[in-house]
């Protein structure tokens, strides 16, 4: 995760900088490029906390105002018109963290930035696998034997877990489907079968398991449901998704 925080830390870095230059510009001030440059670099750190495990009510509407008063008094000092200065440094933020995020960011930077990644660490039977899973919104499937949020993996990606006869199945997953591979399998394995509707898929199977135990940037989870996907689930890194609850919502979901 540290690369991430370092990317959070950047470009916060570099959208307050933009933001105060701008905001200088636009209301007459003069541009004091060490003002600007030590605002920026507080404001980077105030963002790569916000990314930190259990510090993501930082990132809340209150926090980032009171921070945003923050860069603006040390830019610019405590002036007549410095409501008029905070609101347009905190909209010109605002509009350049969307417009970076939505052309110039891809894959798994723009989720790190927007604070939809995170760590995960499941238990099967004795077996740890680590991976990086996307916080998605639209990700609704369920478990209707818990009626809990299932998460989706990849299969590759939690090889680790694997014995080699179930590694040696699962590899035909792609070209046999579910059903076959949980009949390779064979009864006491611990897979079975999860019906699914998606887009184009009136009807499907996932392979699912039953994970002893589940770890989200470090908050117990407990057993959950893992349905594995023949292929890749993201366009960038992220090898599994999940809807359900981190305690990392106030950082963003992907919709």
């Amino acid at each position: 995760m540290a690369v991430y925080v370092d990317l959070v830390f950047l470009f916060n870095c570099l959208a307050d900088a933009a933001a105060l230059y701008i905001t200088a510009r636009l209301s007459g001030l003069p541009v004091r490029r060490r003002r600007i440059l030590a605002a920026a670099l507080a404001g980077g750190t105030y963002g790569a906390l916000c990314a930190l495990p259990g510090l993501a009510p930082a990132a809340s509407l209150l926090p980032q105002m009171a921070a945003a008063a923050g860069l603006v008094w040390l830019c610019f000092g405590r002036r007549r018109d410095f409501l008029r200065q905070l609101l347009l440094f905190f909209l010109l933020s605002c509009t350049i963290c969307f417009a970076v995020l939505s052309v110039v960011f891809r894959g798994d930077a723009r989720h790190a930035v927007a604070g939809q990644l995170c760590r995960w660490e499941i238990g099967r039977r004795g077996r740890q696998a680590r991976f990086t899973a996307l916080l998605d919104t639209g990700h609704t499937l369920s478990d209707p034997c818990t009626g809990r949020p299932v998460l989706t993996a990849h299969w590759e990606a939690l090889e680790p877990l694997w014995t080699d006869r179930e590694r040696e199945a699962l590899s035909r997953l792609e070209a046999e489907g579910a059903a076959a591979v949980l009949s390779r399998l064979g009864p006491g394995s611990g897979f079975r079968v999860l019906p699914y509707r998606a887009v184009g898929v009136r009807s499907g199977l996932l392979l699912c398991f039953r994970a002893d135990r589940a770890r989200a940037d470090g908050r117990e989870l407990g057993e959950i449901t893992v349905a594995l996907s023949p292929g890749a689930v993201s366009e960038g890194g992220a090898a599994a998704l999940w809807g359900g609850e981190t305690g990392k919502e106030g950082g963003g979901h992907a919709a």
